[in-house]
């Protein structure tokens, strides 16, 4: 039979790639230096060729290595995927699921789903990550989370994504803060009157888009970090902002003297649930799917009927 590399052997050579350093790579794995080093050489020694170039206390990994580092990878998600697809027939939506969210959405949603989860899926323990969609999304792909909850569309091209409701957009001004309406084209708005988030934060791209808003004179130069100082800026008036029905529904502005508008074209981000494509829990990932978009609905519905 041929000599195959170990799927050990190929965690070490991914641990090192993804540390760049032998030592750290070594540490993340549990084991000594020497025993890494000797695992990489005997993976070269089996595939006839060299992986990676030593010298002092520098490495680098040679275009072979890059390629087979590629190849790693994959066998690596589709062994875990083995594993996780028996784990997850034997017991559906049990273990642990780590769920990255953007902020967008962690603020008005995570703690309330959080708590929905671990009454519904006793069995489940969900861990919630927080941050922007390029780092949820590079985390996913390098298996650190399983799912990720973002706003759409995004590029998520690798993933299998799953729509899970539409937010709407409304534009949020102060009670005394005059604006024309109904407003057919936002970019009439007065000069330098509306206020976003940085670029960082998808929402921007999203209400930009969704309300046609192109960055014309309207636009303020300030991009504020997150959407209380955002308001800040409608509250004393300084000019108006777009915020998703997610944010309102959750009391955004209750207390304050702010009016939200609905744009008359219904403009709309949709909020999705992606996953890897290789995984072997597509059974618990649908199940998931199912009742966090059921959840969504329930929500806003109980707020639309406690409105009328």
């Amino acid at each position: 039979m041929t000599n195959l590399p170990s799927i050990k052997q190929l965690q070490y050579l991914l641990a090192v790639h993804q540390h760049q350093h032998f030592g750290r790579a070594a540490e993340a794995c549990f084991i000594g230096q020497s025993t890494l080093s000797s695992a990489i050489q005997n993976l070269e020694e089996t595939l006839g060729c060299q992986l990676i170039e030593r010298e002092n206390r520098s490495l680098m990994f040679t275009d072979i290595g890059e390629e087979v580092v590629e190849r790693a990878r994959k066998i690596i998600d589709d062994t875990m995927s083995v594993k996780e697809l028996t784990k997850s027939y034997k017991n559906p939506l049990s273990g642990k699921l780590t769920l990255g969210i953007i902020p967008t959405i962690a603020s008005f949603i995570a703690a309330p789903l959080y708590q929905a989860c671990k009454k519904e899926f006793e069995a489940l323990n969900l861990v919630l990550v927080e941050d922007t969609s390029d780092n949820l999304l590079d985390k996913l792909e390098h298996g650190h989370i399983d799912m990720a909850m973002l706003a759409l569309p995004y590029r998520t091209d690798k993933f299998h994504t799953q729509v899970l409701a539409k937010d709407h957009f409304s534009l949020v001004r102060h009670a005394d803060y005059s604006v024309p309406e109904p407003i057919e084209d936002f970019n009439l708005l007065p000069e330098q009157s509306v206020f976003l988030l940085e670029k960082e934060h998808c929402m921007t791209g999203h209400a930009l888009s969704a309300c046609h808003l192109n960055r014309s004179a309207c636009i303020n130069p300030f991009e504020a970090a997150n959407l209380h100082t955002l308001l800040s800026m409608v509250e004393y008036k300084n000019g108006v902002t777009f915020l998703p029905q997610m944010a309102i529904n959750a009391g955004i502005l209750q207390g304050k003297p702010l009016i939200a508008t609905p744009p008359q074209d219904h403009a709309y981000r949709e909020i999705g649930l992606i996953w890897r494509r290789t995984t072997g829990r597509i059974r618990d990932f649908r199940l998931f799917s199912d009742f966090v978009r059921g959840y969504i609905s329930s929500q806003c519905q109980a707020k639309a009927d406690s409105m009328k």
